[in-house]
């Protein structure tokens, strides 16, 4: 309880002048516990170090407006399990949607060029999810695990056509990283796995 008291001086500091020796030592102390959950949870080691070193940056980024009432390590325990939904979602709609694509494609042959290029429009999927601002992400892997967006804007607390607004956007950037940055054999995969985004976004 002490030790806890301690922290919550120690992210006050954090808040109030950026003190960043202060915050990595709660970086220090509560790393590797966050490691092992989320390594339990992915069974992935480079996975879970991400993971964490996003809840840290995001916790680092939006200090000015945290507001922790219990104590430091639950604040980031509960933050990780978010990321990690954040994760698992991701993982079901890119599964989702690539069996589409293949659906679209016909039979593919699987030489080592189209196995290079899946991995490359993947890649490039991961990328521009996870640029995204927290509720922009949230709605579209909610919008593509077939919820309607009544249901969305109410677990985002958001109006209806917000949510529409933030699918919109979405895609929007997904076509324009997506397309600048995949060519050679990934381009039209690419092009085959936007359209299925899009179907899976308006057949609902």
């Amino acid at each position: 309880m002490v030790y806890q008291t301690l922290e919550l001086r120690w992210w006050e500091a954090v808040q109030k002048q950026d003190d960043r020796s202060l915050f990595n030592r709660l970086y220090l102390k509560h790393w590797e516990a966050l490691y092992i959950i989320a390594w339990n949870r992915t069974k992935d080691e480079d996975v879970a170090k991400d993971i964490v070193q996003d809840v840290f940056i995001n916790f680092w980024e939006r200090r000015k407006h945290i507001v922790i009432r219990t104590s430091v390590i639950q604040y980031l325990t509960g933050a990780l399990k978010n990321r990690l939904i954040d994760y698992f979602q991701s993982e079901q709609v890119k599964r989702r949607v690539f069996e589409y694509v293949l659906q679209q494609m016909g039979k593919v042959i699987w030489q080592s060029d189209n196995a290079a290029a899946y991995q490359e429009v993947e890649d490039a999927f991961d990328e521009t999810l996870n640029a995204m601002p927290e509720n922009m992400r949230k709605s579209l892997l909610l919008r593509l695990e077939n919820q309607s967006i009544s249901d969305i804007a109410k677990q985002l607390n958001l109006a209806e056509q917000t949510v529409s607004n933030l699918h919109t956007e979405a895609g929007k950037r997904l076509r324009k990283k997506m397309l600048l940055r995949l060519k050679g054999a990934a381009l039209p995969i690419t092009i085959v796995f936007l359209q299925a985004l899009n179907d899976l976004l308006i057949n609902k």
